[in-house]
């Protein structure tokens, strides 16, 4: 008897959760796009715009000023941004979170190759009334094995 009370309860939330998860894939995949398009442009303050005031960047060398970080990634050669939003889930009712693959390319200043990918994870808030990243992680692959 108790079991399908449990279900008739479980079941709106479970498509409601999914129906969110859904919509929200093209939003992560929206500010994807635009994060894209800001790298390409090679413009730190761009990018910045996509995260809230108080957005952190947090990759294998820290947390760090969103602004300064790009900047660093610039300055180094990398010109060239591929992302893919790969698995969404929401947190809590207003916060979401997605998670993907990115893979950074450029040339030095030597004209050697740069070439690094890794996976992405961002949590999202609501900030005048736009989708902006509160904190994003990123994390390099493993070096290959020969």
């Amino acid at each position: 008897m108790k079991r399908p009370v449990l279900l008739a309860l479980c079941i709106p939330f479970m498509f409601s959760a999914s129906a969110y998860a859904s919509d929200f894939k093209q939003e992560a995949s929206q500010i994807a796009k635009s994060y894209e398009a800001c790298y390409t442009k090679q413009d730190p303050a761009c990018v910045a715009a996509l995260y809230t005031k108080d957005g952190v960047f947090i990759n294998a060398t820290g947390m760090q000023d969103v602004a300064t970080a790009y900047a660093g990634t610039f300055k180094a050669g990398f010109n060239k941004l591929d992302a893919t939003v790969d698995e969404v889930w929401q947190v809590d009712n207003d916060t979401p979170a997605a998670m993907g693959k990115f893979h950074i390319t450029g040339k030095n200043d030597k004209g050697d190759a740069l070439d690094a990918s890794g996976t992405w994870s961002a949590v999202y808030v609501k900030s005048d009334d736009k989708w902006k990243i509160r904190m994003l992680t990123a994390s390099p692959a493993p070096p290959k094995k020969d």
